[in-house]
């Protein structure tokens, strides 16, 4: 009798035991998709080996797997993928103030580069007299990212106050920010419409090239929680990315993806440029 209960007892502590890993790994991956609007290389594969380090660090904080995805610019407005994401990192203002304006999303960190943020357009200095006169204007040819995009548009916002109808314009829209300095480079066109704190900013400075205008300073780019994750996730969240800048080692993994501080921000900021540039 008292063997058949002993063995009895160990077969339960075995269930017991054998089921408590399943309960710890019982929680699904958090999925975070990215979206950086114009990149580089424009491909969504890059933006998801390039957060990679970000999603693992998390996972270690949260102590939940969390499971990263990069769009592809083109498909900035698609509510789809955003939808069924736990977690978003949006570059774009406008893209961010869908997510919140639409898809219940909340504000959990601005992700701040250190670099004043705002639409130029850059290009030879010798062309700076031509944006006096909206008939020379329009003698020039605009390197641009995708026509979609919130820096294009930004971009036709600044030329239409200049006089310009953008119509009127001949603009190239290119799919790789890395094109516009060939462009200007070889006489493809005469000015590019970039962002200050993207890395072809950079280049194009260095090659001698000048802001000839500039655009509204934009808010910094940002990470968002899907409301289905609730707000003590969401609290969780946000304390884990703050605990980052305080660990030299993960500050670093920030770092690396251009963020040099993460600060509070006023979500009606991304809802106003998502009112200002969206499609409807």
């Amino acid at each position: 009798m008292k063997l058949n209960l002993m063995k009895s007892l160990s077969a339960s502590l075995f269930v017991l035991c054998a089921s408590v890993p399943l309960l710890v790994n019982a929680a699904p991956a958090l999925r975070m998709v990215v979206q950086e609007g114009t990149t580089s290389s424009g491909d969504s594969d890059y933006s998801t080996r390039k957060y990679q380090q970000l999603a693992s660090v998390l996972s270690t904080y949260l102590k939940r797997e969390v499971q990263v995805t990069g769009l592809s610019p083109s498909r900035q407005y698609d509510a789809d993928p955003l939808r069924q994401a736990d977690i978003l990192i949006a570059r774009p203002n406008a893209v961010a103030g869908m997510a919140i304006q639409t898809l219940g999303y909340s504000t959990v960190v601005g992700l701040d580069s250190g670099v004043r943020s705002q639409t130029v357009l850059i290009g030879p200095a010798s062309l700076k007299k031509h944006l006096k006169s909206p008939e020379e204007l329009k003698k020039l040819r605009f390197a641009m990212p995708p026509a979609d995009s919130e820096v294009t548009r930004e971009a036709l916002r600044m030329l239409a106050g200049m006089g310009v109808n953008p119509e009127a314009l001949t603009v190239y829209n290119v799919n790789l920010q890395a094109t516009i300095p060939f462009a200007l480079d070889n006489k493809m066109a005469d000015v590019g419409v970039v962002r200050t704190d993207a890395a072809v900013f950079a280049k194009l400075t260095a090659a001698g090239h000048v802001v000839l205008a500039d655009g509204e300073k934009t808010a910094p780019w940002v990470m968002l929680a899907n409301k289905k994750m609730g707000d003590e996730q969401v609290d969780q969240l946000r304390m884990a990315v703050m605990s980052m800048m305080n660990n030299a080692e993960h500050k670093a993994v920030l770092q690396n993806i251009r963020v040099q501080n993460v600060v509070d921000v006023d979500p009606k900021l991304y809802v106003n440029a998502y009112r200002r540039y969206s499609l409807r």
